[in-house]
């Protein structure tokens, strides 16, 4: 990713083109538990907070606060099911600024990671 970007894009989103290494995270687990277990995996991330969860819908909205300056980013996850399990699409937009210096496709990384991690695949 160049640097000009990191000042200008404040958003990642694993069904746009923000990043070219992001995309949604496939896991072999029933959708309906899905639903159930993000949470508790966002509880476990430092500065994350779930916000809702629409089991009807499938989306889950949570926040990331920052450690220094406390600025806030948008966090929706949209549970997908597939044929072998889920698919998990992910945006994360700051609430201020023009560039987030890559911070929101940080955090669709470590959501992933900890979500792998939760549900059993590294």
């Amino acid at each position: 990713m160049g640097l000009r970007r990191w000042f200008t894009n404040n958003i990642a989103d694993t069904d746009g083109n923000t990043h070219s290494d992001l995309v949604p995270l496939e896991l072999p687990v029933d959708p309906h538990q899905a639903i159930e277990r993000i949470p508790v995996g966002i509880g476990t991330i430092r500065g994350w907070r779930t916000v809702s969860v629409d089991s009807r819908t499938d989306v889950i909205q949570a926040t990331r606060r920052t450690r220094v300056f406390g600025l806030v980013d948008d966090i929706v996850i949209r549970i997908e099911a597939t044929g072998s399990g889920i698919r998990i699409h992910a945006r994360s937009e700051s609430r201020v600024g023009k560039g987030d210096l890559g911070q929101n496709r940080r955090n669709i990384l470590e959501l992933f990671r900890t979500l792998r991690k939760q549900m059993g695949r590294s």
